[in-house]
Protein backbone atom coordinates (compact mmCIF):
# COMPACT_ATOMS: atom_id res chain seq x y z
CA UNK A 1 0.00 0.00 0.00
CA UNK A 2 1.37 3.55 -1.52
CA UNK A 3 0.88 6.40 1.56
CA UNK A 4 2.91 9.24 -0.22
CA UNK A 5 0.14 11.61 0.47
CA UNK A 6 -0.57 10.29 3.90
CA UNK A 7 0.44 12.53 7.19
CA UNK A 8 0.57 10.86 10.37
CA UNK A 9 0.90 11.93 14.33
CA UNK A 10 2.06 9.26 16.56
CA UNK A 11 1.85 9.24 20.00
CA UNK A 12 4.00 7.40 22.06
CA UNK A 13 6.01 7.01 18.93
CA UNK A 14 9.49 6.23 20.46
CA UNK A 15 8.91 2.85 21.44
CA UNK A 16 7.32 -0.79 21.03
CA UNK A 17 4.22 -0.40 18.60
CA UNK A 18 4.69 3.05 18.30
CA UNK A 19 7.88 2.99 17.03
CA UNK A 20 7.16 0.00 14.48
CA UNK A 21 4.38 1.62 13.48
CA UNK A 22 5.69 4.53 12.73
CA UNK A 23 9.06 2.60 10.71
CA UNK A 24 5.83 0.80 8.72
CA UNK A 25 4.51 4.17 7.66
CA UNK A 26 7.89 5.75 6.38
CA UNK A 27 9.13 2.76 4.46
CA UNK A 28 5.50 2.83 2.75
CA UNK A 29 5.83 6.53 2.07
CA UNK A 30 3.97 8.32 5.02
CA UNK A 31 5.26 11.86 6.51
CA UNK A 32 5.06 10.97 9.86
CA UNK A 33 5.58 12.58 13.32
CA UNK A 34 6.07 11.24 16.56
CA UNK A 35 5.34 12.56 20.14
CA UNK A 36 6.79 11.17 23.32
CA UNK A 37 7.08 12.38 26.95
CA UNK A 38 10.87 10.90 26.60
CA UNK A 39 13.70 13.10 25.33
CA UNK A 40 15.98 10.78 25.11
CA UNK A 41 13.73 7.98 23.73
CA UNK A 42 11.85 10.40 21.14
CA UNK A 43 15.42 11.38 19.88
CA UNK A 44 16.95 7.71 19.29
CA UNK A 45 13.30 6.92 17.67
CA UNK A 46 13.03 10.05 15.05
CA UNK A 47 17.01 9.46 14.19
CA UNK A 48 16.36 5.89 13.83
CA UNK A 49 13.29 6.06 11.58
CA UNK A 50 13.46 9.42 9.73
CA UNK A 51 10.65 10.74 11.88
CA UNK A 52 9.80 14.12 12.82
CA UNK A 53 9.58 14.83 16.53
CA UNK A 54 7.58 16.56 18.93
CA UNK A 55 7.93 16.03 23.15
CA UNK A 56 4.58 16.58 24.38
CA UNK A 57 2.47 14.60 27.41
CA UNK A 58 -0.59 13.42 26.08
CA UNK A 59 -1.85 13.36 29.86
CA UNK A 60 -1.21 17.68 29.60
CA UNK A 61 -4.62 18.80 28.03
CA UNK A 62 -2.26 21.97 27.05
CA UNK A 63 0.43 19.72 25.26
CA UNK A 64 -1.99 17.86 23.39
CA UNK A 65 -3.57 21.71 21.79
CA UNK A 66 -0.15 22.25 20.94
CA UNK A 67 0.43 19.52 19.12
CA UNK A 68 -2.04 20.08 16.50
CA UNK A 69 -1.25 23.66 13.84
CA UNK A 70 -2.87 26.38 13.84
Amino acid sequence: MKLTNAKVLITGGSQRIGYETAKMLIERGASVVICSRDETRLQKAGEETGAKMIKADISNEHEVIELIPK
